[in-house]
Formats: C-alpha cells, sequence, structure tokens
C-alpha cells in the first residue's frame, strides 16, 4: 500500500468570493486505480489534520482514519483506490489565502481527480468538517459520485460548531497568532469532548508530575493536562493564519447557500448517503442528522443513519474509528476482515 505525499497545482481555481487563483494543495493515495477508473474512493480530513489519513511504506505515522483504510478493512486497498487530499486551507504556511469555502475546496478537489483521469467517484466520505466536503460533494458534483458518508458532520455548520470552534478561533488568532493558535485547540478538543468521557476517562485525578490543582494555580488535574498537551501536538503542525482560514471555511459550510433553501439542494442529491453521527456529540447531535436524512428521503433520495453509541463525543469520530468499520463496510456492500 502506497501512500507517497504529492503535490497538485492550479493556476484556475474560481472561487465563491468571484476572485480566481492559483493553489496547491497535497494529496496521498493508497491502493490502485482499475482499468476502468470506477473504484477510486475520497477521504477529506477534519479541522486539525491533513491528507495523512493512514500510514504507509513512505510514511509510517498512523494516520487520522488508520484503523478504516487497507487491505481487508472498511476502505479496502485491495478494492478501492483512496486519495486523501488537503484542503486548500490546511496546507503550507506563510502566505496570506483568500476567503475560502468548502464548495471551493471541493471544485479544488475535482480538478485533482480529473488530473488523475478519474470522473466519477465510488465514494466520498470523512469525519467532522471532511463530512462537510463529503455532502458538498453530492450537492455539487452529483452525477460525478455514487456514495456518500459523513461522520460526526452535517449538511450545515451548527451555531455552536460555528460560534465556540470556529468563530473562536479567528477572534483568538487575529489577537496573538500562536497563543491563540493554542487556545483555539485547547477549546475545540474539550467541545469535541464529552462530560462523561472526560470523567470516565480522567476523573479528578491530579496530572502527573502536577501540584495538586488546590494548592496554587500551577495545580492541574488530569484531563486538563491532557487537552492541553494534544493542543500543543497538534499546534506544533499547524500554521495559525490557515487555521484561523479553515475555521472560516467551516463556519460557512452550509450546502443550501447558492440554491433556494435546503430543500432545493436535497433535490439534487443523487447519491446514496450514510450519515454517522455521535449519541453525545453536542456538536453534531443526532436529531440533525436524522432530520435531514428524512428530507432527502422526502424528495426520493436514499439516506440513512447509523448513530455510534460512544461518551467520547464528537472525537469519537477519530478515537473509535475502528468502531466504524462495521457500517461503513455493510453501506458500501462488502465485509470486513476480523
Amino acid at each position: 500500500m502506497t501512500n507517497t505525499r504529492q503535490l497538485f497545482s492550479t493556476d484556475r481555481l474560481r472561487l465563491e468570493v468571484g476572485e480566481t487563483i492559483s493553489a496547491t494543495v497535497g494529496y496521498e493515495t493508497y491502493g490502485r486505480l482499475n482499468a476502468r477508473r470506477d473504484n477510486a474512493v475520497l477521504l477529506c480530513h477534519p479541522l486539525a489534520a491533513d491528507c495523512h489519513a493512514a500510514a504507509g511504506p513512505a510514511d509510517p505515522r498512523p494516520g487520522w482514519w488508520e484503523p478504516l483504510i487497507g487491505p481487508g478493512r472498511a476502505f479496502d486497498t485491495d478494492r478501492y483506490f483512496v486519495i486523501a487530499a488537503d484542503t486548500f486551507c490546511g496546507w503550507g504556511t506563510g502566505e496570506a489565502i483568500p476567503q475560502i469555502t468548502v464548495r471551493d475546496n471541493v471544485r479544488l478537489q475535482r480538478q485533482l481527480l480529473k488530473s488523475l483521469g478519474i470522473e466519477r467517484l465510488a465514494c466520498v466520505a470523512g469525519p467532522s468538517t471532511g463530512g462537510f466536503q463529503a455532502l458538498e460533494w453530492a450537492v455539487t458534483y452529483p452525477d460525478r459520485v455514487d456514495q456518500v458518508i459523513a461522520v460526526a458532520s452535517g449538511h450545515q455548520a451548527s451555531p455552536l460548531f460555528a460560534l465556540a470552534v470556529c468563530q473562536a478561533a479567528i477572534d483568538a488568532i487575529r489577537t496573538d497568532p500562536a497563543e491563540g493558535l493554542l487556545y483555539a485547540l485547547r477549546l475545540y478538543l474539550t467541545l469535541s469532548s464529552s462530560n462523561d468521557w472526560l470523567d470516565a476517562v480522567w476523573g479528578r485525578r491530579t496530572a502527573p508530575a502536577s501540584p495538586h490543582p488546590w494548592t496554587g494555580p500551577e495545580g492541574r488535574y488530569a484531563f486538563q493536562a491532557e487537552v492541553e498537551a494534544e493542543a500543543e501536538r497538534l499546534a506544533a503542525h499547524l500554521d495559525p493564519g490557515r487555521f484561523a482560514a479553515a475555521a472560516r471555511m467551516a463556519l460557512l459550510h452550509n450546502i443550501a447557500h447558492g440554491n433556494r433553501d435546503l430543500d432545493v439542494a436535497a433535490q439534487k442529491i443523487a447519491a446514496e448517503i450514510l450519515l454517522i453521527p455521535v449519541s453525545s456529540d453536542i456538536l453534531f447531535p443526532p436529531s440533525a442528522g436524522r432530520e435531514f436524512a428524512d428530507l432527502v428521503r422526502t424528495y426520493g433520495g436514499r439516506a440513512e443513519v447509523w448513530v455510534l453509541e460512544s461518551l467520547a463525543g464528537h472525537r469519537a469520530a477519530l478515537l473509535e474509528a475502528h468502531r466504524l468499520a462495521e457500517p461503513i463496510s455493510a453501506f458500501l456492500g462488502h465485509p470486513v476482515w476480523h
């Protein structure tokens, strides 16, 4: 299974704001494209990740959906040619970028796929903001994708996600890029968890090598230290300006934009849709997924909902990715190896 990181560039990406720009993004591939070129699967990454979705000879680090990609797994690389692409907002450092939308990224992905000789996708899938892109594919290119999977995601950014994750990140980074990025990531990780999960995993234990929190301001509970350490790990690989741009992109997500309303957008969808909300996710609760699936079915579309029962909140889409294997494999129509 290869996973060499490659680059795709275009000098003509037309944005929703009306500007035409040049763009370069990274991508990795796993498996082989068949002679009919009809076995391609596009995976779209979540907010604080990149195109490294799974390990391989070129990069042995575990990827963000490691348990799902490979021979005999849900995205079976003996069966599928898997492409994981960066968002334009998320790749590179330094240079200023204009306002980018999820739809702009989907159009960029379309150009990337055409450069690979791929006209139609067997499936587009992703967790969290990656699911935003998957659902946008179903509306923007309804005749170019057969199946769509969105995990812990939605047809639009929920108000809580838009305000407490996206706008909070933008404001914090504008005030102080380095410290603001850390604050934004700590807040995102916190809101992506749940009280029950944090309590079950960490309780009120004092963090290792920390004084008891009651003894002074330097003391940390274990759950505080864990969130802070994870935020620092993520920040080491992220550019503050691009993370703010990605947060703005996510905030704007709404598949109804450019259509008369959500009903019109839902009527355009021809792909089979699988929504996998997480039972304890406060950012994208299961009720919203069920309502959207009902709307798609109202207009003759095919949509199903499979709820991941978990205490882990929004983060379960990554932390418990192994539990997604069965529903995804069943949806794609093949068994997984155990």
